[in-house]
C-alpha cells in the first residue's frame, strides 16, 4: 500500500506517516518562529508581512503579502526565505553565524513608512534554527521508527497556513525538508478545518475519523533513542 507522510509544520509540528491501515503519529515542539513568533520583526501573514526575498549582490529584495509596501515586518515565509538566503550569498555560514559586519545590528531586508530598518538578526536566526532542527529531527525519527525511507513514500502532504506558501525549494535548501521528497510535496491547506467539515457533514466523515482514532499509534519523540543527537545534527543549515 502507499506510504503518505502529513507534515503540519506549525508551533507544535504535528506529522503522520502510514498507509490505509496503520498510522503512526508524533509531534515536535518547534516553537513559534514558523509564525513570526520571537523573531526581532516577526508578525503573522498580514498585508505588508515580508513573505518573499532574494539577495542579489549583498542587496536584499522583497515581496509582501498582497503587496502592501512599504513592509511592517516578517512572516514565517520570509524567516525561512531570508535564512536560505543568506546562506546561499554566504552571509550566514552553515552554523548559523552571520558575517561580523551583521552580528551586531542583523541583516537590513527593508524600511518601514516611519523608516525604521527592518532586520533579521542573530538572535533571529537561532530561534529559526531551533524550531527547523526540531522539525526535521522529528521527521527523521518518525521516518525510522515506522520502518521505511524516502524512497518507499510515495506523497508528502503539507498543512497549514505556514505550509501552503512556503518556497519548498527554500525549504530544502536549508534542511527543513529532505530534498529527496520535494517532488512528493503537495500542499493542503488548512487540513484540520477541512477534516471537522468533513466529520460535521456526513455519517462517513465521522466514521473515518473514527477509524483514524483507532488506527493512530502516538510516538513521543523525548523518549525516542538518537532524537537529541538527529537535533543537534539538524541545528546546521
Amino acid at each position: 500500500e502507499e506510504i503518505a507522510l502529513f507534515l503540519d509544520l506549525g508551533t507544535n509540528g504535528e506529522m503522520a506517516i502510514g498507509t490505509r491501515r496503520e498510522i503512526l503519529c508524533t509531534s515536535a515542539a518547534a516553537g513559534p518562529a514558523f509564525e513570526g513568533g520571537n523573531i526581532t520583526w516577526g508578525m503573522g501573514s498580514v498585508p505588508g508581512a515580508i513573505c518573499s526575498v532574494n539577495i542579489e549582490g549583498g542587496k536584499a529584495s522583497y515581496e509582501t503579502i498582497m503587496g502592501r509596501k512599504p513592509p511592517i515586518g516578517i512572516c514565517g515565509t520570509g524567516v525561512t526565505e531570508i535564512t536560505a538566503e543568506l546562506l546561499k550569498a554566504k552571509i550566514m555560514d552553515h552554523g548559523g553565524l552571520l558575517s561580523d559586519c551583521y552580528f551586531d545590528m542583523g541583516y537590513p531586508i527593508g524600511e518601514t513608512k516611519e523608516g525604521k530598518v527592518i532586520t533579521f538578526t542573530q538572535k533571529d536566526i537561532r530561534e529559526f534554527q531551533m524550531a527547523k532542527a526540531a522539525i526535521r529531527a522529528g521527521i527523521e525519527t518518525l521516518i525510522e521508527r515506522y520502518g521505511t525511507s524516502y524512497e518507499k513514500i510515495q506523497k508528502v502532504y503539507l498543512a497549514g497556513g505556514f505550509g501552503y506558501c512556503m518556497n519548498k525549494d527554500k525549504a530544502a535548501a536549508i534542511g527543513l525538508l529532505p530534498i529527496e521528497l520535494l517532488l512528493k510535496i503537495s500542499s493542503v491547506g488548512n487540513s484540520s478545518l477541512k477534516g471537522a467539515v468533513l466529520c460535521a457533514g456526513s455519517e462517513e466523515g465521522k466514521r473515518k475519523v473514527e477509524w483514524i482514532k483507532r488506527t493512530a499509534k502516538e510516538m513521543n519523540l523525548a523518549k525516542e533513542k538518537g532524537f537529541q543527537d538527529l537535533y543537534l545534527e539538524y541545528m546546521y543549515f
